[in-house]
């Protein structure tokens, strides 16, 4: 029983920092393509950056929730005391 209220902690505390290092890279990926946009000359590279920026941004942010769903199922196992 303690075992699994241990693992369930750490597996969450894990979940978390995954979850801070996603959210990083969303702002940097996010932020990129935004810059990117507003630059006054745009060549074909430029608009590779863009599209590929707010691709990967919108990847990320499934993982994220992905990583945000499983997180609150185990905030409720813990919550409930199903372990």
């Amino acid at each position: 029983l303690f075992m699994d209220t241990s693992y369930l902690r750490e597996k969450a505390n894990c979940l978390r920092n995954e979850m801070n290092h996603i959210w990083g890279a969303i702002f940097i990926m996010g932020g990129g393509a935004i810059g990117f946009s507003i630059i006054a000359e745009k060549t074909l590279l430029i608009y590779f950056y863009i599209i590929a920026g707010f691709f990967w941004t919108i990847v990320f942010f499934n993982a994220y929730f992905t990583k945000r769903t499983e997180l609150t199922k185990i905030l409720d196992k813990l919550k409930k005391g199903e372990i």
